[in-house]
């Protein structure tokens, strides 16, 4: 889908399963939003679910999961299972990623909606 990125993937996805996550502004965000406003995608997604303890909790499928990137929470994606996760890198199509040791450094937290 051309124009989307993880955070319009994550809005998308539980918006068609009932679960609208406040996007806080409804304004239209740039390509570099997390420059201007790092804490947009935690301000919207906080006041959804319950968070998951990452460290003692194993994550389940259709949580989200949030990773710092950069320096700033800027990336964001859904458990498919324990082992993989859905998501978009920002000029490159939807992909499915295994949940490796790298991917488990970045993650600052997740979500259980659903």
């Amino acid at each position: 889908m051309k124009g989307l990125d993880c955070l319009g993937l994550v809005y998308l996805f539980y918006n068609k399963v009932g679960i609208n996550i406040p996007d806080n502004d409804g304004k239209e965000y740039s390509l570099e939003w997390y420059k201007k406003d790092p804490e947009r995608l935690l301000r919207g997604i906080q006041q959804v679910g319950k968070e998951v303890a990452i460290h003692s909790e194993p994550l389940q499928p259709l949580d989200l999961v949030y990773f710092r990137i950069g320096g700033a929470i800027t990336h964001a994606g859904i458990m498919l299972d324990k082992d993989c996760f859905i998501h978009v890198m920002i000029g490159q199509l939807i992909h499915i990623t295994r949940f490796s040791p790298a991917w488990k450094r970045r993650l600052q937290g997740a979500r259980r909606l659903i």
